[in-house]
């Protein structure tokens, strides 16, 4: 089995199918551990996902929110137990990749995948080392995936487009935001920006549809500005694309499989990725089994499971974004003046409810507009 890309996503396909005495190689063009701008939120319920401590990696644990609408009449909501982890990505990346390694996985860093070539029983991956061969391939190689490029099922995807940046502020500022993050609303259409605490720095930023991109820029300066840090700086800057998952996707054909952002399968709602690569490299992970075993192509197993435990939800999700785009300052009011939302979010990020729960207690969409224009 070959694995392109060393992210979450490829990381627990291969732990997963080398514990069960397959055969593995991960392909990864950076050299790990690799630096990466992200917000680097993880939430408990991804925690849960994985099975596995990460405490080496936390750089801190949220417990309490601040949420504003473009930066006033803030609500700050607490949670007696932790709803989420901050995280550095090139950390935790290569803690979940060394775990593989010690299950049995062969790891070939600083190594491109260039081509991908399906043949009746086996697939090769070319890269400048050489040509690899394997029964099966999986894509876990990010937004421009070379296997989602072979299999000529790259576009067709939904992006929200991000600013995410990494700012040195002074240290009572620093303190201040010790388990604490923020979501500012309304500031940027059908999108919000965000403050996450990491262990010397706060991460910060924002992020909308890509088609209202236009002025994102100018929205996180504003945005940056409104915080009133005093003196800061912006040590790292990156802009990037989240392919979020709208509906149907194609996550299988031939002898691959698509994961996590090769897929197009982070929230629609959250942007956050990681928990839907893990969930879809442990629902990968039976199907290319069974396929190895039996000698025969069981990666419909993959898809299946990929559209009751994925897609259903993520459909949801999308709703809710939607709903969230047309009326941010009605929703913001709802979240004031009824407490339950808060509750619901936080157990929706410890994995104690699913959006499907949420869906049923408010009834349909008419019922949820109902609620909004009621506020």
């Amino acid at each position: 089995m070959i694995i392109v890309g060393a992210g979450p996503a490829g990381a627990t396909l291969a732990r997963e199918l080398a514990s069960k005495g397959v055969r593995v190689l991960v392909l990864e063009k950076a050299t790990l551990p690799r630096y990466k701008c992200c917000a680097g939120g993880l939430t408990v319920k991804a925690i849960k996902l994985l099975g596995t401590n990460v405490d080496e990696v936390v750089e801190d644990a949220i417990s309490s929110a601040i949420v504003t609408f473009v930066g006033e009449s803030p609500f700050e909501g607490h949670h007696d137990q932790t709803i989420g982890y901050t995280v550095m990505r090139e950390k935790f990346d290569y803690a979940l990749m060394r775990r593989a390694e010690e299950a049995g996985t062969d790891f070939l860093q600083g190594l491109e995948a260039c081509g991908i070539q399906f043949g009746d029983k086996t697939v090769e991956v070319s890269t400048v080392a050489g040509t690899f061969r394997s029964q099966f391939v999986a894509g876990a190689d990010g937004i421009r995936s070379v296997v989602a490029k072979a299999l000529g099922i790259e576009g067709n995807r939904n992006f929200v487009a991000a600013i995410e940046t990494e700012v040195q502020v002074p240290r009572e500022e620093l303190a201040r935001w010790k388990s604490r993050m923020a979501i500012d609303l309304g500031r940027i259409p059908a999108g919000y920006a965000w403050v996450l605490p990491k262990f010397d720095h706060l991460s910060i930023g924002i992020a909308c549809p890509a088609s209202e991109a236009k002025d994102l820029k100018r929205h996180y300066l504003e945005f940056l500005d409104s915080l009133d840090f005093g003196h800061h700086t912006i040590a790292r800057w990156e802009s990037s694309l989240i392919p979020i998952c709208a509906g149907r996707r194609v996550v299988a054909r031939d002898r691959a499989v698509l994961l996590g952002d090769a897929a197009g399968l982070a929230d629609p709602l959250t942007g956050e990725g990681i928990y839907n690569a893990v969930l879809s490299a442990q629902l990968a992970a039976p199907a290319i089994e069974n396929s190895l075993r039996y000698g025969d192509l069981r990666l419909g197993d993959y898809r299946k499971a990929v559209e009751e435990k994925i897609i259903l939800e993520m459909k949801i999700a999308y709703v809710f974004s939607r709903v969230l785009a047309l009326f941010p300052s009605r929703l913001f009011k709802v979240l004031k003046r009824d407490e339950r939302v808060w509750r619901s979010w936080c157990y929706l990020l410890r994995g104690e409810i699913t959006y499907s729960t949420i869906k049923t207690r408010i009834g349909t969409l008419g019922a949820m507009y109902n609620l909004v224009w009621q506020r």
